[in-house]
């Protein structure tokens, strides 16, 4: 059963890396290296672009798309070749994946998804996948938003029942909390997901739908250009978007294109009942700082959804160009309130108290 409060697992994460990147942005030379690098770390072998590093510390681009850290001393045997990243192709990710899991997975692959499961009608998640995809590109660019191709293969991993799920989650370093059904990894830049219609005896795959989508939209939006997956990005305006991907008529609005099946009802729901305890500059709060998600996780996320939803549907252009500056801040460096205010102040007008009355009478006349 789906819980009725989830908390993003990867941009918890991913919020913790940006801090520790951020913190050493001083010290670091913030452009990726012209090169490709390959050495031996640890006993084991790394293959990527160095993004940024100093005497203490690298982060590399691996061709699997993951980030790998470590102390450039630590690197025996490193030899620099190529002018630039290149990323696996699909069936050299298949060969490496095939080495890391055990015969009882089997490997899918679409146009751009490898997908590990279990043997049988899970290969049906590669398909959905690529489906998810073409609907979120679809939508970003109808609206005016240019994308591009993952510069590797998308990599998920479906598991046969939650507790291999969790078990092997647990093994990688990444306890989750209970009730989580999904998350999108931004070290691995890979989706782990379960299969609930096998653990509940159900064979639609949608009883999941909702935090699949959520997770795959956060990766689907890192590795075509619409968030920057190593700049700073407000937490409102990735979990607002993946929030509302959730909802039926958006990630599948060719067949329900009422604005009805568009709204996320939960969040809606839980921005309403918010209404007495909303503070009048909560617009700016949300805008200026991720600190309402941890105060306030409910009304924060309740209203990331509802400032991305009135957005997407009353100013899309302005929206999509909102989208646009902040994917182009700079890696590894910090994102201070002022920075965020002018950003958006350039986007939506300095008028936040105004905006905050249009929603909220656009809220007012929802159903």
């Amino acid at each position: 059963m789906k819980p009725t409060r989830r908390i993003s697992i990867g941009a918890i994460v991913l919020g913790s890396l940006w801090a520790c990147m951020a913190a050493g942005a001083e010290q670091v030379a913030s452009i990726p290296a012209p090169f490709m690098m390959q050495a031996m770390v640890a006993g084991k072998p790394v293959d990527g672009q160095p993004l940024v590093w100093n005497d203490q510390q690298m982060y590399l681009l691996g061709r699997d798309g993951a980030l790998n850290e470590f102390k450039p001393s630590d690197a025996k045997n490193a030899k620099r070749y190529g002018k630039g990243f290149v990323g696996y192709s699909a069936q050299e990710l298949k060969n490496k994946l095939r080495d890391e899991f055990d015969r009882s997975f089997e490997i899918s692959m679409t146009p751009h998804f490898v997908v590990v499961h279990p043997h049988g009608e899970w290969r049906e998640w590669g398909e959905r996948l690529e489906a998810l995809y073409r609907s979120f590109t679809h939508y970003m660019s109808v609206r005016g938003f240019r994308l591009t191709e993952p510069a590797t293969p998308l990599v998920a991993v479906v598991f046969r029942t939650q507790e291999d799920y969790y078990r092997h989650a647990a093994a990688d370093g990444t306890p989750l909390p209970a009730g989580t059904l999904g998350h999108y990894s931004p070290i691995s830049n890979r989706v782990f997901l379960f299969d609930t219609a096998e653990n509940n005896g159900d064979a639609d795959w949608s009883t999941n739908a909702e935090t699949i989508i959520h997770e795959a939209t956060h990766q689907t939006a890192y590795n075509v250009g619409v968030h920057r997956r190593f700049a700073v990005q407000p937490r409102w305006l990735l979990e607002g978007l993946a929030m509302m991907f959730e909802a039926r008529g958006v990630w599948d609005n060719a067949s329900l294109q009422q604005q009805a099946a568009r709204i996320n009802q939960e969040r809606l729901g839980d921005f309403r009942s918010g209404a007495k305890n909303r503070p009048a500059d909560w617009l700016t709060r949300l805008v200026a700082s991720d600190a309402p998600f941890q105060s306030h996780a409910v009304s924060a996320y309740a209203e990331a959804w509802m400032l991305t939803f009135y957005l997407c549907e009353t100013r899309p252009q302005e929206y999509s160009n909102y989208l646009a500056r902040v994917a182009a801040r700079p890696a590894f460096s910090d994102y201070t309130p002022q920075e965020r205010m002018a950003d958006f102040t350039s986007a939506f007008g300095k008028d936040l108290a105004l905006l905050s009355a249009q929603l909220q009478r656009y809220v007012d006349e929802l159903p």
